[in-house]
């Protein structure tokens, strides 16, 4: 499941990213994310140090299936669990469900994560406002928890956490939507 749940954070950035607006570029690179970055912040952890680095560097080359990512896979890992055993169906298309759907059977790799923010870039042009669009993200957390049975092991405490980290912009707003939609 570690690598399995990394996959599946950067499926989130990447969603969060189109769903703001943001292309993901064939080669992985997520706009104005850094996942490593994120998995430490989400852990409590400060600056990331050498794990954070390794992350940061394979998320940007977009390579999220490096064995050099193990140790930070298995931190993404503790984070995020599938409740339940049986495969989940992920073969839903479009909406929110589909989207959730490709989030769920990502495999990290470049070109799934820049095909998630294309799914998402459409699905965001369907909201009328900001207001809309953060629903729109809670939904899709809430989604990936009732439907895929995703569960996140951190409370908004820890999501509110991610400020120290990220730039305070709609993507940002977006991706803590969505870890938060997963908690409730």
């Amino acid at each position: 499941m570690a690598i399995n749940a990394l996959n599946i954070l950067s499926g989130i950035g990447a969603a969060a990213a189109g769903l703001a607006g943001d292309k993901v570029a064939k080669d992985g690179v997520i706009p104005g994310f850094d996942i490593g970055t994120i998995v430490t912040s989400l852990l409590g952890k400060s600056g990331g140090g050498l794990l954070g680095t390794i992350a940061s560097v394979a998320t940007k080359s977009g390579v999220l299936n490096s064995s050099n990512l193990g140790k930070v896979a298995e931190l993404a890992g503790s984070l995020f669990s599938v409740g339940k055993t049986k495969e989940v169906e992920t073969k839903e298309k479009g909406g929110i469900a589909g989207l959730a759907a490709a989030i769920m059977g990502g495999s990290g790799d470049g070109a799934g994560l820049a095909s998630i923010a294309s799914m998402a870039l459409k699905l965001g042009k369907t909201a009328k406002d900001e207001p809309s669009l953060l629903s729109m993200a809670a939904d899709l957390g809430s989604t990936l928890s009732g439907k895929f049975g995703l569960s996140f092991g951190g409370s908004e405490k820890t999501v509110n956490a991610l400020d120290k980290v990220m730039e305070g912009d709609t993507k940002t707003a977006i991706f803590k939507s969505i870890l938060t939609g997963i908690i409730k």
